[in-house]
């Protein structure tokens, strides 16, 4: 349901969606306490509320971009949620999880939009998310993987902004998905064909029949090499502007991880922040804010390395065959520590 309203619309008002038929956003009132109940900020996460419409032009005059924006790109299940939800406090950055209005747009290039229109309409999403949270610093925004064929243009649209390249090493990534049973392996079949349509797999020259006769789990590790292929290129591209972040290093050391990304992303980050990091957002599921600390983490994947260790396994010596092959990195260049 629309409600105009009147004028104004301060950082609360997130730009939530993208009208293709109408040109217009959709702007919702989600404040700090409310976006942080909730993993992403996407239709079926967030509670409903009326939107309030404007057309593109106009939204830009009532919600002009009022701090630096960053970005943490991923491959997913890489512990991206979790350490963007590091820097989501006071005084420091807003963080933007998988905001539904790239997905929009993302998906309206995929039904064949001109790309000039595509790239002005992904400029003034950006634009509209780069207004964090009065006194926050920056808004660090994380886009779902599903946006990742547009992570370049957002680096181009952005000149100032630099990005963490998030990634899990490949065994945990797929033990991530088996251990999710059927929706683990329909999501990696998802962002598969999602990146078969964006051409993003042609490193990987297999053929439509050859990629049929895959199992599941080879489905999504072709589609993780894709991302990694996608992110090597973006690391050549922006040399000075990018750093990748392994999720084991970062679980390793987070405190030297936010610390170091804080310095990357030009923030200034104090103590009682750090100590935030280190005592609350740490210590709770990133998805669900439950209490759910390192152990709890590395006690689930042992669960499931016995159940599925086997077909991992398998699955990742043929990977990194196929790696090889098309001279994808497995592990990135640049890490940011």
């Amino acid at each position: 349901m629309s409600n105009e309203g009147g004028e104004g619309l301060g950082p609360e008002w997130l730009a939530y969606r993208f009208d293709e038929a109408t040109n217009e956003i959709h702007f919702v009132d989600y404040d700090r306490k409310i976006r942080g109940e909730s993993a992403f900020l996407a239709v079926n996460n967030l509670p409903e509320r009326p939107f309030r419409a404007e057309p593109r032009p106009r939204a830009l005059e009532l919600a002009p971009p009022s701090a630096p924006i960053h970005f943490v790109f991923h491959s997913g299940f890489c512990c991206s949620t979790l350490f963007t939800r590091c820097f989501d406090q006071p005084g420091l950055a807003t963080g933007l999880s998988e905001p539904n209005i790239l997905n929009d747009i993302s998906g309206w290039r995929k039904r064949g939009a001109a790309p000039g229109e595509v790239g002005r309409a992904l400029n003034d999403a950006l634009n509209l998310l780069a207004r964090p949270f009065t006194g926050d610093q920056a808004a660090i925004l994380k886009p779902s993987t599903v946006t990742n064929g547009l992570a370049a243009a957002m680096m181009k649209l952005q000149p100032q902004s630099r990005a963490v390249l998030m990634y899990a090493p490949l065994t945990d990534h797929l033990t991530s998905l088996a251990k999710k049973g059927f929706d683990g392996r329909l999501w990696g079949r998802q962002l598969f064909l999602s990146m078969r349509r964006e051409r993003l797999l042609e490193r990987i020259e297999f053929t439509d029949v050859e990629f049929l006769g895959l199992m599941d789990l080879q489905i999504a590790a072709c589609a993780w090499l894709g991302q990694q292929q996608l992110f090597a290129d973006l690391i050549g591209l922006f040399p000075d502007r990018v750093r990748s972040l392994e999720s084991n290093a970062f679980l390793a050391a987070p405190e030297k991880c936010v610390e170091e990304g804080a310095a990357f992303f030009g923030l200034s980050l104090s103590s009682e922040q750090l100590d935030s990091v280190t005592t609350d957002i740490l210590a709770r599921n990133s998805k669900d804010g439950k209490t759910f600390g390192r152990g709890d983490r590395d006690a689930d994947y042992v669960s499931a390395r016995a159940t599925y260790g086997d077909e991992v396994k398998k699955v990742v010596t043929w990977a990194e065959m196929v790696a090889q092959t098309a001279s994808i990195p497995l592990r990135l260049a640049q890490p940011i520590a």
